[in-house]
């Protein structure tokens, strides 16, 4: 072994001691002093000195290592999107194994019904449209052909922080001609943003900021974080003097709010976003001040007036008006949420229902604006089988709806072989002044507030009721229809996607039945699929009935062993059941 002498000292970029370059030598060192070092002791000396720097080196090659591992494997999951004719496209991911991905609405758009999708492995798939969100820009597309297909492992957006790790994946450019992602790293330079829509569209409300390139292309493809999870869907950049060229500010919508309308999208809907039904303004505090509000509102229901500050929804406070806008463009129409607002110093807590943000048919005009002009290519695609894809007017794909509605359609069923003649069903209350009797053909409602009759075959809403419940006799009727297995004789049945039962709790399934001027909607419990109860309402201005099933058995019959009725703030009462075959 040959002796060393140390001839210079150089620092490696990022190290933080010299680094060691080593060249045959004498077989000892002479010191400044005039005093002689061994060659042993030379080496011990600098390898004690080198050791920080030569751990360093180990440490950032294994980082590298990682990252690289991580990058392979989320490019499993991300996708390239093109329309039929492959001359537009975008990107999306993968989220669950039987191929649903998610990707942009306005990617999805110029492709209308079906569309070619590449996966890593350089497969080309077909695509067919599942359900649409025009208004958060974002659409969900089913993958045809043999899986499991890989997809990526989901994180939650709340937690996420500015100076995370943020990894890009996706199309830019169409660069992907091999169907293999590009990738783009950098860091969450924002989170809680909010962009405002063009008109009600493409709104990203608390939405996640990088600087990691978001390019055309890249629209529709997956944000992860540092470990590979999903953190947001991209969609918009702020590009400079409004070019194509990234200046390194990109918007995401949080995948904690692709989870929160993924069951409505699966329902092959047109899913709209929720509304307070109030216009608020910042003022000075900072404080979110009511500055008008919907008489029709819940809202309005439940106590909120104009120059009352909105403390909180939904369990997020909301001390500015674009505070307001993210807590409730994260959530879908219809969700029960927490409300918190202060007059004069007090503070009220209520519950309320979220209305639609768009009346009805506006946003599938908006739909059909959107569709893409007739292809030009000689040979066309045959039609998807009925089984995959049907258009009507409203729906995104009405196939889907079919298959989801049929789902809870069969959870509503009191037993497996529905009885040829609906017993005749008397509900008693506690006092016992208070009788429902329900039949095929109607309900009747008998107390000291008088007597008054439904018949099913007319307008519901239009019908006397009783004034401790006005839709209550309505909603016993299409429920029993409902849990017997008649749905045919109401006019609509369809599933609506998942909501709370209450403010705060677990989504809940929720079938939406129409008859006669009356909306009903039965909720599921998400853990054993038995119905839980309903809601029954004739107008958007009026409190809906509430029927919560306090006992519930198939073996009992259509209606539970016990229930309660509500309207609104108030209780009715608790009920139980009596049967007499007619």
């Amino acid at each position: 072994m040959k002796p060393w002498r140390l001839v210079k000292l150089a620092l490696k970029p990022g190290a933080s001691a010299p680094r060691l370059i080593h060249q045959p030598a004498r077989a000892s060192v002479r010191l400044a002093s005039g005093s002689v070092l061994q060659p042993a002791l030379v080496i011990a000396s600098v390898a004690v000195w080198l050791a920080p720097a030569l751990a360093l080196d180990a440490e950032i090659e294994q980082a590298e290592t990682r990252r690289v591992a991580v990058v392979e494997r989320l490019s499993r999951s991300t996708v390239a999107i093109f329309e039929k004719a492959g001359t537009n496209g975008g990107s999306g991911v993968i989220v669950r194994e039987d191929g649903l991905v998610v990707t942009n609405f306005h990617v999805t758009a110029p492709c209308g019904p079906r569309m070619l999708v590449g996966t890593s492995d350089g497969r080309l798939h077909e695509a067919v449209i599942v359900g649409l969100d025009p208004t958060g820009d974002i659409a969900l597309v089913r993958l045809l052909g043999p899986g499991p297909f890989p997809a990526a492992p989901l994180g939650d957006s709340d937690r996420v922080r500015v100076g995370d790790e943020a990894i890009v994946a996706g199309n830019p450019f169409l660069l992907a001609d091999n169907f293999t992602p590009s990738v783009s790293i950098g860091v969450v330079s924002g989170v809680h943003r909010y962009q405002f829509p063009s008109g009600s569209l493409l709104e990203y409300a608390d939405c996640l900021q990088t600087d990691a390139a978001i390019n055309p292309g890249n629209s529709g493809g997956p944000l992860f974080d540092g470990a590979g999870r999903l953190i947001g869907i991209n969609g918009r950049g702020s590009f400079e003097k409004r070019g194509r060229v990234n200046v390194g500010v990109g918007y995401a919508v949080s995948v904690n709010q692709v989870l929160r309308f993924l069951s409505h999208l699966e329902t092959g809907r047109i899913v709209d976003h929720a509304t307070l039904g109030a216009t608020v303004a910042t003022r000075r505090g900072p404080q979110a001040l009511v500055t008008a509000i919907e008489t029709s509102s819940d809202a309005y229901r439940r106590g909120l007036r104009p120059g009352d500050e909105v403390v909180s929804l939904d369990g997020r406070d909301t001390p500015t008006a674009n505070a307001l806008l993210n807590a409730l463009g994260v959530l879908p129409a219809g969700w029960r949420a927490a409300l918190e607002y202060r007059r004069e110093g007090r503070v009220f807590e209520t519950s309320v229902r979220l209305g639609a943000l768009h009346a009805p048919g506006e946003l599938d005009e908006a739909v059909e604006g959107d569709k893409p002009q007739e292809s030009d290519a000689t040979e066309e695609a045959p039609p998807f089988s009925l089984d995959l894809y049907e258009e009507r007017a409203g729906y995104a794909n009405y196939a889907v709806t079919r298959a989801a509605t049929k789902v809870l359609l069969k959870r509503c069923l009191a037993s497996a072989t529905p009885p040829p003649v609906l017993r005749q069903t008397y509900l008693d209350k506690a006092d016992r002044t208070t009788r429902v009797q329900v039949t095929a053909e109607g309900a009747q409602w008998r107390s000291s507030q008088g007597e008054f009759d439904c018949d099913a075959t007319r307008e519901l809403a239009r019908q006397a009721a009783p004034p401790e419940a006005p839709a209550l006799l309505a909603g016993f009727w299409v429920w029993s229809r409902l849990a017997i297995g008649e749905e045919g004789l109401l006019d609509e049945a369809e599933a609506f996607g998942q909501v709370p039962w209450v403010a705060g709790g677990a989504p809940h399934d929720v079938l939406a039945a129409l008859h006669r001027g009356v909306r009903v909607e039965v909720f599921f419990d998400p853990t054993t699929g038995e119905p839980v109860g309903f809601e029954a309402s004739r107008d958007a201005a009026e409190d809906a009935v509430r029927v919560e099933f306090d006992r519930w058995s198939t073996a009992s019959g259509w209606l539970p062993e016990a229930f309660t009725v509500r309207q609104g703030d108030r209780k009715l009462g608790a009920w139980v059941t009596k049967e007499e075959t007619p």
